[in-house]
């Protein structure tokens, strides 16, 4: 059919068998296991082909604490986010599914092997490569990160650490990436700037009869379905069916979980490693399938759980921009053409310092004395970032003195306070703006700083590195980590019962069955990994759902 930009006339009404909410990474996947089948299917995307500065108005909110403003990492446009993500895939291990008795309000009601089940395609969607995040199988030279480091524990027998890899994506814009199949669907159609306001149920009052729409011209249509998806994000999605239930509780909401629980990942770098002469694996590196990978220092599950630890990643980290000792031109000059990076980029370039930043004459001496080092930078820019179809992730740039610093990123406590919910403001359409209430629990900032002192130990133990931080500005750097600004999940959480969730096994609305949710909101749990591979594959999985529930052929 066609991708088109939508302009209503008064009192119209478009019909579809399945009406998908948001055309990101959730709502093209779906439309595209969709194509072909013999119903018809229609995807509605707020924003256009293009990224549009004035449509942020959508999205603008208040936050409290150190969480980034809500209009970041987030994009009404075709394609949503990935037109901006940094491309990391990540899976979620078994252990996040599981319901453990340390971690409050965990556990899924589906099985690990349910989702892994559509890792695979999801790799491919994400053109991440093969579902295979070790070593062995997925470098030709697996050494291990810091030569000599076998991750074992005390006894010297059981293993409390394994190195593994995060893939990286091309990164792929969904909305570049799959156009061409959208366009050329038989039962596919895409409207661009059409704004979903409200869902409004039937007479029966079970299911959902229709949506109102609204295009940039503020024309307003109504859109009748059989089922309807929303594949918008971790934030739209309660603020969506919050503002479609005239009682105002919200759609879904008979336990009261409905913008509860709102989890984002908390990131920090903090120590440093010292490699007693090792060899450290510390750049990117390619896969035996030709992707873009990185190592981690991960925690086995047994140890996780031995130790009642959130799930965790370490990286080694690249010295502080802001800190003009690691002697690289290539730093100086990105940390002093900061203001040129998007604001979400530029926070986390301003996030990562964990001392105050040098004197800008001392970047300039940088740059000045390494002019031959920005010249191969600006080739490798050109050659192996602009132009190269899959792109360099980013520059690592080793300290200076040799030492690492140790970047972690850790899953965090779904917490019923952490919260979205709506304020008294509204926007250009009259939509409640959000409000939302982020606080790090302080038993998951001990989780972090528990590992960071397991994780010394282990490393101390090979005699290969030693890991050196100050205990007590350990502690309070933790407790000062920023929520990772583009990963807002389970304000929409996956339950067994209407008390404990929002949407069933299958992702539909409790109370609405016609009501589906493709999109991280209904993560009951974060794990440590990045949410977009497993968007994708929760997306495939509800896409086999509504093949066998409404079978068009």
């Amino acid at each position: 059919m066609t991708i088109s930009t939508v302009n209503f006339t008064e009192a119209s009404t478009l019909e579809a068998r399945i009406c998908i909410v948001g055309a990101g990474a959730a709502g093209i996947t779906l439309a595209s296991e969709l194509d072909g089948e013999g119903f018809s299917v229609l995807l509605l995307e707020a924003g256009g082909l293009k990224a549009d500065d004035d449509l942020a108005d959508y999205y603008r909110g208040t936050a409290t604490g150190p969480h980034s403003n809500p209009t970041e990492f987030r994009r009404a446009t075709f394609g949503g986010t990935t037109g901006i993500w940094g491309g990391r895939c990540v899976p979620f291990d078994p252990v996040d599914l599981k319901a453990r008795e340390y971690v409050s309000n965990s556990g899924w009601p589906i099985l690990y092997q349910e989702l892994a089940g559509y890792y695979p395609e999801a790799m491919r969607y994400c053109d991440a490569g093969e579902f295979d995040f070790s070593l062995g199988g997925s470098l030709r030279s697996p050494m291990p990160t810091i030569a000599g480091f076998d991750g074992k524990g005390a006894a010297g027998t059981e293993v409390v650490m394994a190195d593994r890899i995060e893939r990286y994506s091309l990164p792929t814009d969904f909305g570049r990436r799959y156009r061409r199949k959208i366009e050329g669907s038989q039962n596919v159609r895409t409207l661009l700037g059409a704004r979903c306001l409200r869902l409004f149920k039937g007479s029966g009052g079970e299911g959902i009869e229709a949506a109102e729409v609204v295009d940039r011209a503020g024309r307003k249509c109504r859109v009748r379905a059989d089922v309807f998806v929303l594949a918008t994000g971790g934030i739209e999605v309660p603020r969506l069916l919050m503002l479609s239930d005239p009682e105002g509780a919200g759609l879904g909401n008979a336990g009261d979980c409905l913008g509860r629980y709102y989890m984002c990942h908390f990131e920090n770098t903090a120590g440093r490693v010292v490699p007693h002469g090792a060899k450290v694996a510390f750049d990117f590196e390619r896969t035996t399938d030709g992707v873009y990978c990185r190592r981690q220092l991960r925690f086995t599950p047994d140890t996780l759980e031995q130790h009642r630890l959130l799930n965790m990643a370490f990286r080694l980290h690249f010295p502080s921009y802001s800190d003009a000792t690691h002697g690289s031109a290539v730093m100086s000059t990105i940390y002093l053409a900061k203001s040129t990076l998007i604001p979400e980029y530029r926070a986390i370039l301003e996030a990562s310092a964990e001392a105050p930043a040098s004197p800008t004459g001392a970047h300039v001496r940088n740059v000045l004395m390494g002019v031959p080092q920005l010249a191969c930078f600006a080739a490798d820019y050109v050659f192996r970032i602009q132009l190269a179809q899959r792109k360099l992730p980013y520059t690592l740039v080793p300290n200076a003195d040799g030492t690492y610093p140790l970047e972690f990123n850790s899953e965090q406590t779904p917490e019923r306070s952490n919260r979205v919910t709506l304020s008294g403001d509204v926007d250009r359409h009259g939509l409640r703006r959000v409000h939302i209430d982020w606080r790090l629990r302080e038993s998951d900032a001990d989780s972090a700083y528990r590992g960071y002192l397991l994780l010394r130990e282990t490393l101390g133990r090979s005699g290969a590195c030693r890991l050196e931080f100050d205990e007590a500005r350990l502690r309070d750097r933790i407790r000062r980590s920023a929520p990772l600004g583009g990963h807002h999940m389970g304000t929409a959480r996956m339950g067994t019962s209407e008390r404990t969730g929002v949407v069933d096994s299958n992702c539909a609305v409790f109370g609405v069955p016609n009501l589906y949710i493709a999109s991280s909101a209904l993560f009951p749990t974060s794990g440590h990994a990045n949410p977009t591979l497993t968007i994708v594959a929760m997306a495939l999985r509800l896409a086999a759902h509504l093949r066998a529930q409404y079978p068009g052929r």
